[in-house]
């Protein structure tokens, strides 16, 4: 027997894992009710998915409200891939639905309900404060028709502002049960790590939902409660029939809803990121200013995913160390490897890298023009 090759070189080899992948913020949720469903089998307390209006008809009447938010929801251009429907518990509250769904990991970004619960204010309101906790968004209509006049501010959408849930918005329509809903999933297909992919909700068309055509007061007062509204715009006599209007969230912060969405995705895949690089090693990452450096190269590389991607962009900013006007390419990394050497020793002793400090500045979307014409 020949002498083992072996026993003279070992090798050992060191295999990275996969790691974590960044969440689906395309997914949405109906929670249906209960008795909603027209197949037994369908257990309360479980989920389905669908990838079309007609798989939801086999399983719900066409008359039902998960059959309408589907097929709000797969109206939408372009369309999105699937639909997930979760059968809630005959005794839980609305709130309840959501946190068992959460509590079970069944995954989902939107969500919406039947128009049974969404004519409670009070359990609007309840629903969007749980979600807005849980980073879950609350894609909402309501037919209320005091929401358009001004002597009112006891409507949902003036309760829902005294609120401020970030992760909510609420469209305003006069019939259509479901409008929220397909503006949730025309954001559904944002796909965070294409180019030039990040949109607003600001004048988007929703196929099948009905443009209105309102009075002055009935626009002005939306406005200024908050509320989304979807209607023919008309200049010289001609129309574009339906453009959302007005498309902010429920938030304190005055945010649109691609400001909040855009947001969490960016939040979601920094932490994807660092989580990454940090578990990816197969050694270990050491606590000196290289290891550092391998923590702001991820962070850095996610910034440059979202200047791809529209959400960053360039801005003139202050340096806050020299007082100087710089231009940003859409963020500053603000901390620099060697702030490693200066962590306490409690730090040290925890693991702890130095905190890692970034700024960012949003793109933006341009949503109103002003001109100025000089005739000479």
């Amino acid at each position: 027997m020949a002498y083992p090759a072996e026993s003279i070189i070992n090798i050992t080899t060191l295999i990275n894992s996969a790691g974590l992948g960044t969440s689906n913020f395309g997914a949405g949720m109906v929670f249906a009710d209960f008795d909603s469903s027209s197949d037994a089998t369908f257990v309360a307390g479980t989920y389905r998915d669908y990838g079309t209006a007609a798989q939801v008809a086999e399983d719900f009447n066409i008359a039902s409200d998960p059959y309408a938010a589907a097929l709000a929801w797969f109206s939408a251009i372009p369309k999105p891939k699937t639909l997930r429907i979760y059968l809630r518990i005959e005794e839980d509250t609305p709130v309840e639905s959501l946190n068992d769904a959460i509590s079970k990991g069944i995954w989902f970004y939107w969500y919406e309900f039947e128009t049974s619960i969404r004519a409670v204010d009070a359990d609007v309101l309840a629903l969007a404060a749980a979600g807005d906790a849980a980073s879950k968004f609350f894609a909402f209509t309501t037919n209320q028709a005091t929401v358009r006049d001004p002597s009112v501010t006891t409507d949902i959408v003036s309760k829902a502002f005294v609120q401020g849930s970030r992760r909510m918005f609420i469209v305003s329509h006069a019939t259509e049960p479901y409008a929220g809903f397909e503006l949730a999933a025309v954001f559904s297909r944002v796909n965070f790590n294409a180019a030039n992919s990040t949109i607003t909700g600001e004048f988007k068309k929703l196929p099948d939902i009905d443009a209105e055509s309102l009075t002055p007061t009935a626009y002005s007062t939306m406005k200024s409660k908050g509320a989304i509204f979807y209607t023919v715009v008309e200049t010289g006599g001609e129309k574009d029939m339906g453009r959302i209007i007005n498309s902010k969230t429920t938030s304190t912060f005055g945010e649109y809803i691609d400001d909040v969405f855009n947001l969490d995705a960016f939040v979601n895949f920094e932490r994807v990121a660092l989580y990454n690089a940090l578990t990816k090693v197969p050694t270990k990452l050491r606590q000196t200013p290289p290891g550092q450096q391998v923590l702001i190269n991820a962070g850095s590389q996610v910034g440059e995913v979202f200047i791809d991607n529209g959400y960053l962009g360039e801005r003139i900013f202050t340096d806050d160390e020299t007082g100087e006007e710089k231009i940003s390419r859409g963020y500053e990394m603000l901390t620099k490897a060697e702030e490693i050497l200066r962590i306490s020793d409690s730090e040290r002793a925890n693991r702890d890298s130095a905190p890692i400090r970034m700024r960012i500045f949003r793109a933006g979307a341009i949503h109103a023009v002003d001109l100025t014409a000089n005739v000479e």
